[in-house]
Parts: structure tokens; sequence; C-alpha cells
């Protein structure tokens, strides 16, 4: 089979670069116009050995990745999660009082949030083709820390609102942000495991906001308590957004933590995942292709019936919790321990991903837990008497905290071209944010503490994504036959290995194996020769579907 100038995927294709960027003419390439991902470049100018990767050079390069990368990632969703949720710490120190808040206006503080949220998102779907993501990443890190700090010396409902506005829209951006970085850095085999750890940070600052309140609630101060529980997250983020402009690796051919030689194993990783890096070029066919892709809106909806249990749950659990006869003191005991159930869940349920290379089982049994918490506390009468089994049920309903990150790994895992990426990343923002406003909605005051209304939407819900389950798989795997007769119909090998979601230690023998088969098939093929090609997953015939 012929050699594709263009082609920059295979052996020979990268080692005929090394030898123009080593002496001679370079060929033009569609890199060079812009249309192709960034890594292009770096293997245009890469003078070291073409070479197949080994476990060894991985397994290092992996772990500097690890090392360096995930505690930035971590730290600043964290942060975004705590200064979020310091509307729901301040308001246990009298916040509505202080603030003279009427009616719905503590409720509307909170949903202000998510409407910023989805004014923001095209901005934001924008902003990480157009600019670098780590100065978009550090620069709305800074600006929410600033936001939150300034909500300190609002004593009002209208400066309240108009700061959580700004906050939540600078906030808007980051876990789109993450799920970008996650998907350039990490083979689709290792994403679920990182993007269940830094969305695990949700629990984690569930956990440290509830000892930081109760701390600064004790401190003696001229502040209002709620102001001092706002000035402090603000000043943390503040303080860490400021080196973050300088840590955050902009991308693998720009971090200054890896050799030359490192790069290239790091972007040789990526490879495999035929999804490419970064295109600094927005291509309105790409958000086109994303709008008409029907598995789009199935993972679109997906999250949109989770967010709306999570809206529910997060903002009346502790409610729940009273209602079954819990003492004050013991709601807020007993509200920390959902923290601990979603940081062991999801690193739980990505370790099993990691191991059986298949999402759509695993996420398909995370979402029965929480079907059969909401179907127990729907029917339990909410008393004293059943207060062990109400607390057993309400904590298997808060296994659904797992299923958000597997969602959004199983989406990013299928979904290439950087502008369908990032239009994906607003469509799933979009089905979170109005989620997680209708879900508190469906609670009423006057039905409370059973909140019957509210379970049976949450059920409704529950079934409804175990469906979208079953029918994206069932599409998947029709996607991937089509990718194999359009293989064959281009005089390729069929069926085609994929090393992506494989142990290092195995490539090599899975390169074997494959040679054989393309032998078999009378071929002597070339495999990823369009992964920075910048095609998207419909574009891309050898693309695999991740199941």
């Amino acid at each position: 089979m012929a050699t594709d100038p263009h082609t920059l995927d295979t052996k020979d294709s990268r080692a005929s670069h090394v030898e123009d960027a080593k002496g001679g003419d370079t060929p033009a390439t569609p890199a060079a116009s812009g249309t192709q991902d960034l890594a292009a470049t770096f293997y245009e100018e890469y003078a070291g050995e073409a070479r197949d990767i080994g476990p060894e050079e991985n397994r290092r390069v992996l772990w500097k990745i690890d090392r360096y990368l995930m505690p930035i990632i971590c730290y600043i969703y964290f942060c975004q999660q705590l200064d979020k949720s310091t509307l729901s710490f301040a308001s246990v120190y009298d916040l509505k009082q202080a603030a003279n808040l009427q009616g719905q206006q503590y409720a509307w503080l909170g949903s202000i949030v998510y409407f910023a949220q989805l004014v923001f998102q095209p901005l934001s779907v924008y902003a990480l083709v157009r600019f670098p993501v780590d100065i978009w990443i550090s620069g709305c890190f800074l600006a929410w820390g600033a936001s939150l700090c300034i909500m300190t010396a609002m004593t009002s409902f209208p400066g309240l609102a108009v700061m959580r506005f700004f906050l939540g829209g600078f906030e808007a951006s980051i876990a789109p942000s993450m799920l970008i970085v996650v998907s350039m850095w990490w083979t689709r085999r290792e994403q679920p495991l990182r993007n269940n750890i830094w969305y695990s940070t949700n629990g984690l600052a569930a956990i440290l906001g509830s000892l930081m309140s109760w701390g600064l609630g004790h401190t003696k101060t001229s502040l209002y308590k709620y102001q001092l529980i706002f000035l402090v997250p603000g000043i943390i983020s503040v303080a860490l957004a400021i080196p973050t402009f300088w840590l955050f690796p902009r991308h693998p051919v720009k971090a200054r933590f890896l050799s030359e030689d490192d790069k290239y194993v790091a972007l040789e990783r990526i490879r495999l995942n035929n999804t490419g890096t970064q295109n600094t070029q927005f291509k309105w066919s790409q958000v086109r292709e994303c709008l008409i892709d029907p598995k789009s809106w199935m993972w679109l909806l997906m999250i949109f019936t989770v967010s709306v249990v999570s809206g529910g749950i997060t903002t009346f659990g502790p409610l729940i919790l009273k209602g079954f006869g819990l003492s004050t003191f013991d709601t807020i005991l007993y509200n920390m321990i959902p923290g601990g159930i979603s940081i062991f869940t999801n690193i739980a349920s990505a370790l099993i991903i990691q191991y059986t290379k298949y999402k759509a089982p695993v996420l398909f049994t995370a979402s029965l837990f929480p079907l059969a918490g909401a179907a127990a506390l729907f029917t339990i009468p909410h008393t004293a008497e059943n207060k062990n089994k109400l607390l057993a049920v309400y904590f298997i309903l808060q296994v659904f905290q797992c299923i958000t990150p597997i969602v959004y790994s199983w989406c990013f895992a299928n979904t290439a071209g950087h502008t369908k990426k990032t239009t994906m990343t607003g469509m799933m923002y979009v089905g979170l944010c109005v989620g997680n406003i209708v879900g508190p909605q469906l609670y009423k005051s006057h039905q409370a503490p059973e909140y019957k209304e509210g379970l049976q939407a949450n059920l409704v819900c529950l079934c409804a994504l175990s469906a979208l389950i079953v029918a994206q798989t069932v599409y998947l795997k029709y996607l991937n036959r089509r990718n194999v007769a359009r293989r064959r119909a281009k005089g390729k090998t069929g069926q085609v290995l994929d090393y992506s979601l494989e142990a290092s230690s195995r490539w090599a023998g899975i390169r074997a194996d494959q040679a054989a088969k393309d032998a078999a098939e009378g071929h002597e093929e070339e495999h990823n020769a369009q992964a920075f090609m910048d095609l998207t997953d419909f574009q891309n015939e050898d693309f695999i579907y991740s199941l």
C-alpha cells in the first residue's frame, strides 16, 4: 500500500518526517495550513528516532505525566467545587437572616450558578479551541476566586446574585477543560481512572468543606460567619491560580517537564486513541456533525437524567436525612458520608473499567444501585422506626455520584476532532446544568419529609438512564461494524485491534497479531495513519468505538 505523504502515524511515515527534519526539503503538509492537530508540527521538527514505543518507556513517561499533571487538575477542580458549595456551608450560619433573603431568593442563589454556566457555554466551547488551554483555565481560576472574595462584601440579595452569576460563568469551562486535557494526555484505557480521580474531589470538597465551615464558624471576627466562609476559599483559589499560569502545561509538545524524547513518547501513546490532541482552528463542519450525531444527544440525555437526580438529592439531601428522625448534629455528620461514598465508588468503578475494558456494563450496573435506592426510599415509610433501613437505602442511592464521570469518559473515548470534542463538552454541560436546575424544583416543601414527587422523578430518570445506556451500546456496535465495511471498501484490513484499551505490556503482542491479520487479508498497512489529522470519528474509518 502506497504511503500518503501527509500521513504522520506509522513507523515508516514518522521516519520520513524525521529525515526531512534532519536535512533536505520538508514536504508541504496540511499541518502547515492549520487544519491538522498541533502534534503534526512536532513530528515535522522531531530529530530523534522514529520507533514503536515499548512498555518500559511508556510507564516511565506515564508516571511523569501522572505525577506532574494530576495534582494540578485535582486542586483546580477541588477549588471549583468547594467555592461553588460555599453557599450551602454559609446557610448554616444564618445567611438568610444576615443578608435579609426573602422567599425563594436563597434557592435562586443556588440556581443562578447553573444559569450562568448555560449562558457562558458557547464562549467556553469557542475559547477551548482558539485559546491556549493553560491560559484559559488559569484565567478562569483566578477570576472565580476573585469573584468569591468580592462576594464577601455583598450583604443583600442583588449583590450576592451578581457575584454568584460571575462565579458560575467563570467556572463554566473547568469540567469541560479537564475532559479535554485528559483526552490529550492519557490513552482511552487510562482516562476513566484519571477522570474519576479528579471528579471524586467533589466528595473531598464535601468532607473538607464541612470541616472548614465548622472551624470558621468558631472563629471570632467582626465579619459575619458567612462572609468568612466566602473569603477564605476565595483567597485560596486566587493564591493557587497565580502559580497555575506557569505550572499548567499547554500541550504535550509544550510541556517543560518532558524532554523532546518524552514528548515523542507522550504523543505516540495518544496516537492510539485516534482522537487527536488540539487544533486551534474552529471548524463549523465539526460543530454541525456533533449536532446531528445521534450518540451526542444520547450522552446529553444521560447527563441530564443523572443531573436531575444529583441536583435534587444534593439540595434536599440534608432535609431528607433529617426526616429520618436525626438530630441537627447527626444530620451534619451523616451528610459527610456521601462524600466518602463518592470517592470510593468513583475509584472502584474506574478500576473495574480499566480491568474489563468495557464502560457500558459498569455504567449500567452502577445505574441500578441508585434506582434501587430511590425505589426503596419511595416505598419505605419515613419514620424513626425505619431510620436504619432508610439510612442504608439513602447511602445506596449515593452511588449515582460515580455515573457522571463514567459517562464523560465514555463520551470522550468515542468523540474525535478537536472542535467536535469541545462542542460535545458544551452539550454535556448544558445537560448537566439544566438537570441541576430542574432537579431541586421537583422536590416540594409541602411533601416533606417523604418528597414523593421528587423520588418519583428520580425513578423515571434512572429508568431512562438505563435504557439510554443499552441504546448507546447497540448504536456503537453498529458504528464499529460500519467502519469495518468502510475499511475494506478502501482496501484496508477490516478488523483492527484497539491498542488504546490495552496495557502497554501487551502492545508488542497486539502488533504481531495485527500483522498476521493484515497478511491474511493480503495487506501491508499503516495503522492509525490519520490520528493527528484532526478528523472526526465519523470521518476516520480507522476509528474504533469503545464499548
